[in-house]
């Protein structure tokens, strides 16, 4: 059942604007503050513009109890922008899905620090427990993970670190793709959600890249 989603209201003004999905990241001495972009929703198109001048960015949502992708349009593909849109998503871009990630959860600061990416998020995200967070968990790390430079993840709520429960490994500090592996349909399971070819695509390619990173406990 899908959430309804309040517009995102958090300003947050950082420097070293970083482009991640697309391209590859250096790693500094210092954690980097990334770009958190106050846009939600993609605009309209501008005269001579159109929607295939925007970036393609791959988010994380929710179908039953999997947590499957979805090839969004964006303005860029900073990743401030990108969770924008996996917290607030336009209709467009969430279609017939849903979102754990509970409404009016907001972005405060994303930092990357030699690989690692600590999300930190609004206390709005307290107010979740059980498989469903461990949902919106799992979209928040695969759709980060998505960028070239991310290996593993980090959450802190409005700016205290939080352990989220992996369901390879428990309750944990820091968690990677390869935790929510699991929650990944299986071909039956997404030809059974009636998914579409360019889903089942993008999970197969995500499926394939795990099963060779992954190791299994």
């Amino acid at each position: 059942m899908r959430r309804p989603m309040r517009p995102l209201a958090a300003l947050l003004a950082v420097t070293g604007a970083a482009t991640l999905f697309g391209c590859g990241i250096g790693t500094d001495d210092q954690p980097r503050a990334l770009p958190v972009s106050t846009s939600t929703t993609t605009t309209a198109p501008a005269d001579g513009d159109s929607a295939n001048d925007r970036a393609a960015a791959v988010l994380w949502f929710v179908s039953g109890s999997d947590v499957v992708p979805v090839s969004a349009r964006l303005p860029d593909r900073e990743l401030g922008t990108v969770f924008n849109e996996l917290l607030a998503p336009s209709d467009a871009t969430l279609g017939n899905l849903a979102s754990s990630i509970p409404s009016g959860t907001q972005l405060r600061k994303l930092s990357l620090d030699q690989g690692v990416l600590d999300i930190n998020l609004s206390s709005e995200f307290q107010n979740l427990a059980g498989p469903a967070r461990q949902q919106a968990i799992a979209q928040m790390v695969l759709t980060a993970t998505e960028a070239s430079g991310v290996e593993s993840v980090e959450f802190s709520v409005e700016g205290q670190p939080i352990r989220v429960s992996s369901p390879e490994r428990g309750d944990v500090t820091t968690v990677t793709a390869c935790d929510f592996s699991s929650l990944l349909p299986t071909a039956q399971e997404a030809d059974a959600n009636r998914l579409s070819p360019a889903t089942v695509q993008q999970l197969d390619a995500r499926r394939s890249q795990l099963d060779q990173r992954c190791v299994r406990r």
